[in-house]
């Protein structure tokens, strides 16, 4: 009789399985380490290139006293068809604006069409703030005849009769500020500044203002107000005092000199 016994045999399809996988996850850990690595590099190197950010650049705009009115205007104008009253209301701060211009980084606003309704021998809104190439669609729906232009720089906006009920469009592919008025009624003004960044901001009841996300640096801060440049001056955007900008009248300056 002969006994016979059957060893279990070790499969080697095991061990090389085993192998396999080990190697694959090191694999896979190497990969993903050196892609972290890279997006690490490329992020520092993105905010190494980028400009330091500061905090809002904030201050307050005073005007002077013959502009803190709610009124810029008072009275009524004499029609053929009778008497119509200066409508004027929220006093100089509506035509008031504060912008940043030479700042690291800036781009322009995407141009668009803004739309100015001029009505009771007033204009809604009475100051808009664009980007380049940007139109400004005047509509008519007063009862009288209007001649808008802008004076000061006739070549932009040449005089021309807007009818009742008509409308007109006028680009202004130009930065800079410029005031639309009307040859008969020289209250009824609208003010449109072009600007070459993001870096603006009108001013509340209080004259108050505030522009965030700008970086740090040097910056030139301009005040448009009633239809001009009324103050300008060099300002450190990385500071973190807020800002009083004194607007003074023509009076006060030649009182000055």
């Amino acid at each position: 009789m002969t006994l016979r016994i059957d060893c279990p045999r070790v499969s080697r399809p095991v061990f090389r399985t085993a192998f396999v996988r080990t190697a694959f996850v090191r694999t896979a850990f190497v990969r993903t380490a050196f892609a972290g690595i890279a997006f690490a590099g490329v992020a520092l190197a993105f905010f190494a290139g980028s400009p330091a950010w500061a905090g809002a650049v904030k201050g307050t705009v005073k005007l002077p006293e013959n502009a803190r009115s709610s009124r810029l205007y008072q009275g009524y104008w004499r029609l053929e068809n009778g008497n119509v009253p200066v409508q004027s209301s929220g006093g100089a701060k509506l035509e008031t604006a504060v912008v940043l211009e030479n700042v690291n980084g800036g781009h322009p606003p995407a141009a668009r069409t803004v739309t100015v309704e001029l009505g009771g021998l007033d204009a809604r809104p009475r100051l808009v703030i664009v980007g380049p190439g940007s139109v400004i669609e005047l509509k008519n729906t007063g009862k009288i005849r209007l001649e808008l232009s802008t004076p000061a720089t006739a070549t932009v906006m040449p005089p021309e009769m807007l009818p009742p009920g008509g409308t007109r469009r006028q680009k202004f592919d130009s930065v800079g500020g410029y005031a639309i008025r009307d040859a008969e009624y020289p209250h009824l003004m609208i003010s449109v500044i072009v600007v070459d960044s993001p870096y603006f901001s009108t001013v509340d009841e209080k004259g108050s203002f505030s522009i965030a996300g700008v970086p740090d640096g040097k910056a030139n801060l301009k005040v448009w107000t009633r239809g001009k440049w009324a103050s300008e001056q060099e300002i450190d955007t990385g500071s973190k005092e807020e800002l009083v900008v004194k607007v003074t009248s023509d009076r006060e300056k030649e009182a000055a000199e």
